[in-house]
Parts: structure tokens; sequence; C-alpha cells
């Protein structure tokens, strides 16, 4: 069984599951068209899980932050820092949006060699999102995008590169929720275009006092060319600040030696509604 039949597998039993859920209780519905009214700020960050839900008409959201990031490669530890890590997502319509992004500015360096390491920025993300099922206990959602080379030596493909995003997220009991994507990209290196797969596993609760938190697991599959497949475990709180505004924090760990050995993240949301015609 192949990854993405493994996912597709498991999208399909939790779906059966919430819908055993569903005659069972009444859960206070997370994923559901409803989740903006009952949840307020619904984010794509800070977990690599993408969510299913889409920011609203004319409603346009604004999610940044800034990550570092430890590796061992080859023997000697590179560090990295990438800031601001920027996503505007343009609600047109109810169920779809614009979405423009990009990691901003990077800088690698290795401790060890008291040199300045390497800067530059990241490619442009063009892409939207498309919600095409949004019941009660199960939605899903359509994200395409395509990078825009920035020309930049160290951190640019170099040419233009695709990646669909499928993204599902189910209610559980207890207001848990579920979420996942199945990702297919065709990025680019030196020797040429290759396919690449990345799944994802998120489960978030409610917190006390306003704060959300989540546990994730997710894997690139390969990492790289000639690589093997790249698990990480990630975790993160988030902080609402009025209806309109998020702060959030994530640390990460590489579990196989193909994944960064761990990372750490913080950032800011927030978004701007239409107001009520009088």
């Amino acid at each position: 069984m192949t990854v993405v039949q493994a996912l597709v597998t498991l999208a399909v039993f939790l779906l059966t599951c919430a819908r055993a859920t569903a005659f069972a209780q009444t859960a206070k519905p997370v994923a559901g068209s409803t989740a903006v009214e009952m949840r307020g700020l619904v984010t794509d960050r800070p977990d690599f899980t993408e969510s299913s839900e889409v920011v609203g008409h004319r409603t346009v959201q604004i999610e940044t932050g800034f990550t570092l990031e430890s590796d061992r490669a080859g023997g000697m530890r590179v560090r990295s820092i990438t800031t601001p890590a920027v996503l505007a997502r343009i609600g047109v319509g109810s169920r779809f949006e614009l979405r423009l992004g990009g990691d901003g500015f990077l800088h690698a360096w290795t401790p060890s060699d008291g040199k300045g390491g390497a800067s530059g920025h990241s490619d442009i993300e063009l892409g939207a999102k498309l919600k095409v099922l949004g019941l009660e206990a199960f939605d899903l959602a359509v994200i395409p995008i395509v990078s825009i080379p920035t020309h930049d030596d160290d951190y640019s493909s170099g040419t233009v590169d695709p990646t669909v995003k499928l993204t599902w997220a189910t209610t559980l009991p207890r207001d848990f929720g579920l979420s996942g994507n199945i990702n297919v990209a065709r990025p680019s290196d030196p020797q040429g275009r290759f396919t690449q797969q990345a799944i994802s596993v998120s489960l978030a609760h409610d917190l006390l006092g306003g704060w959300g938190g989540y546990w994730e697991a997710y894997t690139f599959t390969p990492m790289e060319r000639g690589l093997g497949s790249g698990w990480t475990l990630n975790t993160g709180v988030t902080r609402s600040l009025g209806a309109d505004m998020q702060l959030d924090v994530e640390v990460g760990r590489g579990v196989t030696s193909e994944a960064p050995d761990w990372f750490v993240g913080f950032g800011f949301v927030v978004r701007t509604r239409p107001r009520p015609m009088p």
C-alpha cells in the first residue's frame, strides 16, 4: 500500500467514525461549516497541516511567523532562520479564497566554522483554496499552488514548481478535532523535476482561557531526491487576542535522520472582516 492509499483509507475510516459519533452524541463542531462562528479565528498555522476552512467573503487574513531550525548534515550542525514567513488569504465567496505566501528571508550557518553562512529569499507561492465539502462533522478542501522563482542562487529552484494539497477535517468525541493533508508536489533540483508526497495528521483541542493546543505528525517522501522519508512530530499552542488576532508557538522534533533535528517557531495572525451592512 502506498502512502497516499494508506491516508485515503484512514480518511474514509475517520468519516465513518464521525458519522457514527454524530448519531451517538451532540458534539461541538470543529470542522464543519460553522467553525468560524463557533470557534472564532481559524488559521493555517502554526501546524504543518492546512485547515479545510476558507476565510470568508471579502475577508483578508494575514498569517506570519518566525522559525529557528537546527539539523546535523554531513557531521556538521547547521542552523537556519526563516522570517517572516507570510501567508495572505483573501476570501472570494463562501467557499473560495486566493492565497499569496512565501518563507521570506532565510539565513543558514554552521556555528563551528565561524563563517557568515548563506542568506537569501524564498520563492513566492501563488495558490487558492476551494472548499468542496462542508458537512457538520466532516470538511474537505483542495489547495492548488505554484511557486514562482525569485532567482535567488541559494534558496530558489529557478523554475515554477506545482503542488496540490487535499485537506480534510473531522470532529471527534469530547470536542477534539482531527485533520490532515495529502500533498503531491513536483519540486525541482539541479537534476530536474521529481515527485514528492507529504502526509500529515493533526489532533487539536481548545484549552482554557482562550488557549488552544495541537499534536501533529507529518512526513515528506522523499525528503529530497535520493533520500528516504523525513518524519517529524510537532506540537504547539495558540492564544486568541480578541476575535481577529492570534499568537502561536510551536516546537518540532525530527524522528528520522532525513528530517530536521528540531525547530521552534513563533507566529501572529490578524484578519479584517467586512462590516455588516446598515
